[in-house]
C-alpha cells in the first residue's frame, strides 16, 4: 500500500491526541524515504559519471574521422549525445525530483508539527470553548446554521 503524505500531512483538530502520537512515527517514514531517495540520487551520479568517463575513452580511443578534427569540444558532444549518457542523465533527474518531493514533505511535516503545538495550546488555552462552558460553534456549522433558518424562514412564507 503506497502512502500518501498529502493525506497523512492534514490535522484533524477534533483528535490532537491522535494526531499528537503518530506525528513521530509519520515523521520517520518519510524523513527514511528521503535519505534512501538521497542515497539513490547519489548512486544514479556516480553511474552517470561512469558512463560518461568509459564513453569518453572510448571515443577517444575509436574516433571517427566523419565526426571532424579531435577536439575536446567535439569530444564532449559524442559523448553527451550517447544514448547511455542521456539515460542516465535523465536517471539522475528523475531521482532529483524525488528527493526535491520528498524534501518538502519532510519539511511539511516539520510544519505539521508546529501546527500541532499550536493546536493543543488553543485547546488548553480554552480557545475551543464557548463563555457558557459548551463547545464553541466554528464558521463552518455557523454558516450552515445560519444557511438552515434562511431556509426555514422561505418554507414559513410558501
Amino acid at each position: 500500500m503506497e502512502r500518501s503524505f498529502e493525506e497523512e500531512i492534514k490535522i484533524n483538530k477534533y483528535k490532537l491526541e491522535d494526531e499528537c502520537e503518530k506525528q513521530a512515527s509519520t515523521y520517520l517514514y518519510w524523513a527514511t524515504k528521503n535519505a534512501d531517495a538521497k542515497s539513490a540520487l547519489n548512486e544514479a551520479d556516480d553511474a552517470l559519471k561512469l558512463i560518461v568517463s568509459g564513453r569518453d575513452l572510448s571515443t577517444r580511443n575509436n574516433w571517427n574521422e566523419s565526426w571532424g578534427k579531435q577536439t575536446e569540444n567535439s569530444i564532449k558532444a559524442v559523448v553527451e549525445s550517447n544514448n547511455q549518457v542521456l539515460m542516465a542523465k535523465k536517471n539522475l533527474a528523475d531521482y532529483q525530483r524525488e528527493v526535491n518531493t520528498l524534501s518538502a514533505a519532510v519539511s511539511a511535516f516539520e510544519h505539521r508539527r508546529d501546527e500541532l503545538k499550536n493546536l493543543t495550546g488553543l485547546l488548553i488555552g480554552g480557545f475551543y470553548s464557548a463563555p457558557n462552558g459548551g463547545k464553541r460553534e466554528g464558521a463552518n456549522e455557523a454558516a450552515q446554521r445560519e444557511e438552515r433558518t434562511k431556509l426555514n424562514k422561505k418554507k414559513k412564507k410558501d
